[in-house]
This record gives C-alpha cells, structure tokens and sequence, in this order.
C-alpha cells in the first residue's frame, strides 16, 4: 500500500510540470517588412494584412518577413491569424505607433516585436523607414 501511495503522490507531483509544458506557447519575434496601403495592380506581397492601431484598422503588404525567436516560419505566423480582422492589434509607444498610423501609402517599413501568440496582440518594439519594394 505504502508502496502505491508513493507512486501516486510521485505521479501527482509531476502532473503540473507536464501541464506547463504542454499550455506554454512561446511568443514569437517578427520582423516585418512592408507598406502600408494596398498591393499595386497584378501585385502580391507574402502577406495582406490588416493592422488595428488605436481605432483605425490599416492595410499593410508584407514583402519579407523574418522570425527572430523559434523555429517557426513566419508563413505559419501569418496563416495563424489569417482568419481574424484585425490580424494584428498593434500596442506600444504611441511615438511607434503614429509612425504606422501616419506612414503614407506604400512608404516602406519595418516593424519590430512580439506576437502574443494565442491572442492578436502585437508588441511594437521598433518602427523604422524600410527600402523600397522592387519594382515599387
């Protein structure tokens, strides 16, 4: 009897770390390149996606797009919130994020943070001027 309640109570104790293994999900980091606006006539960009920053939903063309933490793709990101508009909510410095907001159409950018995966949330940690698309 001692000997099953050992087992048991040791069982019991492993239990939570094997939960948290499995529910932990990592954030992923992405860098996106890209522009704000619509795809020139017969274009398309590695992603079409629609940004929330503050209130206003924005369209913006992914034309590179990297992952910086994990092993996945940032296609996989992207299918991943294909489904729901806004794919992204942006949240951040506001001074980061006027620079989304106030980009005007196709000025290429890049776009720096972490996707909180399991939500749409997007931390902006950077938000530079990017180079210009070929063939823009």
């Amino acid at each position: 009897m001692r000997r099953a309640t050992g087992v048991l109570l040791l069982g019991l104790a492993a239990l939570p770390h094997a939960a948290a293994g499995r529910m932990a999900v990592p954030n992923v980091r992405l860098r996106m390149e890209g522009y704000v606006g619509p795809p020139p006539e017969g274009r398309r960009e590695m992603a079409d996606l629609i940004l929330q920053v503050d209130k206003a939903n924005l369209r913006f063309q992914v034309t590179k797009a990297t992952v910086l933490s994990g092993d996945r793709l940032a296609s996989n990101v992207f299918d991943r919130v294909a489904p729901y508009k806004p794919n992204f909510i942006l949240r951040g410095p506001k001074e980061l994020l006027a620079r989304v907001k106030d980009a005007p159409p196709r000025a290429p950018l890049v776009i720096t943070g972490q996707w909180i995966t399991r939500s749409r949330d997007f931390m902006v940690a950077a938000v530079e001027p990017g180079k210009p698309a070929p063939g823009s």
